[in-house]
């Protein structure tokens, strides 16, 4: 990274103005999207697979964003200084997907889990070998109660270090007592962060991989490996750093940003695009390669399913979204400097992961009764609806709490620089 120590001693107070339109439109567009793709599907199956999907895209890019905040809070990444709220506000959709989630997961039980959930008197799991050895953990109570208990662990955490982000900011607003020292409060709240966030970072490699094996393993409960949770994790960070660009292109004109996020934070921020392109396609070939070698059948089911019509020329689309795409089109740097290219790339990213997502779990479940197999109309309005929930929540945020951070929140970050003493001339004993 272009590393630059230096930070403004003043700043100003940058809010994005509260927009109704955005706010309120984006509640409303989420509120129709997800009824609409209820009332259009062919069949509420459909409709519940769709939630399904668009669920774990969303609620990973949210997730995402917060842990990618605290990993430049860990790393003490002082380029990103005026980005970094930027990606934090993800934390805003956190709510919401966790309201969704036990809605979700109790009405689609019956379609997710058809293979394994006792239906007509027959329980699956007493018949089948491999599920019966699976049986204490393909409980649905048990699945909801962990589950649950992962999520208030994990989005409590991301919360905790976002209120801790935001704290000496809002210093003398309602938060904290206004006799405290403002630079000891920064000082206070960066320390506690850098403890909050370390145990964030855990919950979300342990928690989110444990949504990934309950809502995604498990619909194809032969299916087995242990490199699932970590693809899982992985695409919801990559994904993390395409939103983050996409919105700072977005707000950077209009909140008159452009002298404190220049192409230096752009060029950064689009290696780390292309490096987890990369990243992301050496995890999953090293999911996949293990499985080709070892010829087991029910390893094999889960990539035969999504290889195979119809939903071959998803996968393809989506190797060519999230890798081939950005790994030759962000080699140049210029392309990384240009923020509107940046962002398309971003968004070609975006759309890769929510197709991927789509590809996750969804075949291992779909039937043909549901009409016709792939992504359409009732797919695409819940993306909208979501889209509209998490763009009123970043929205929100945007208008609530300061875009940049203040300096006394600056100078709290360590400076990075390591000093040595001045050499001392030492004369040579006279003889």
């Amino acid at each position: 990274m272009s590393h630059n120590d230096s930070h403004p001693s003043s700043l100003p107070l940058r809010m994005a103005p509260f927009s109704a339109v955005l706010v309120g439109g984006g509640v409303v567009l989420g509120v129709v999207g997800i009824a609409l793709a209820f009332l259009l599907a062919p069949t509420s199956q459909r409709a519940l697979a769709a939630l399904h999907f668009n669920w774990m895209f969303w609620s990973s890019v949210a997730i995402g964003m917060v842990v990618f905040s605290v990993a430049l809070h860990l790393t003490h990444a002082r380029w990103a200084w005026s980005i970094k709220r930027f990606s934090l506000a993800g934390s805003a959709f956190l709510p919401v997907s966790f309201v969704i989630f036990p809605i979700m997961l109790f009405m689609g039980r019956n379609v997710f889990f058809h293979h394994w959930l006792p239906h007509g008197g027959h329980d699956p799991r007493q018949s089948d070998p491999v599920l019966h050895a699976k049986a204490a953990w393909l409980s649905f109570p048990g699945m909801m109660v962990r589950d649950m208990v992962a999520l208030v662990v994990l989005y409590g955490l991301a919360l905790l270090f976002t209120y801790h982000q935001l704290r000496p900011d809002m210093h003398g607003r309602g938060w904290g007592r206004p006799t405290d020292d403002a630079v000891a409060v920064a000082e206070d709240a960066y320390r506690r962060n850098l403890k909050i966030g370390v145990f964030t970072a855990l919950a979300f490699a342990f928690g989110w991989g444990l949504i990934a094996i309950d809502i995604g393993m498990t619909t194809l409960p032969h299916f087995f490996s242990t490199m699932f949770p970590v693809t899982f994790f992985i695409s919801a960070f990559h994904s993390a750093i395409a939103m983050t660009i996409v919105m700072v292109v977005l707000h950077r004109k209009s909140l008159g940003l452009e002298s404190y996020i220049t192409e230096k934070q752009f060029h950064d921020i689009g290696k780390l695009l292309f490096a987890f392109a990369v990243f992301w396609m050496y995890i999953n070939w090293s999911q996949y390669v293990v499985i080709w070698y070892g010829l087991l059948p029910t390893e094999q089911e889960y990539f035969v399913r999504k290889f195979n019509q119809p939903f071959g020329p998803y996968v393809m689309a989506t190797v060519m979204l999230i890798f081939v795409v950005p790994f030759f089109g962000l080699l140049p740097r210029a392309v990384k400097k240009a923020s509107p290219i940046l962002a398309g790339f971003a968004v070609l990213v975006l759309l890769g992961h929510w197709m991927e997502r789509f590809l996750l779990a969804t075949p291992n479940y779909w039937e043909e009764s549901w009409g016709h197999i792939g992504i359409g109309l009732p797919e695409i309005l819940m993306a909208l609806g979501f889209l509209g929930l998490f763009v009123a929540c970043y929205r929100f945020f945007l208008s609530r709490y300061p875009v940049l951070p203040s300096p006394v929140s600056l100078n709290a970050i360590p400076s990075g620089l390591v000093t040595f003493p001045a050499p001392t001339r030492v004369r040579p004993a006279e003889a």
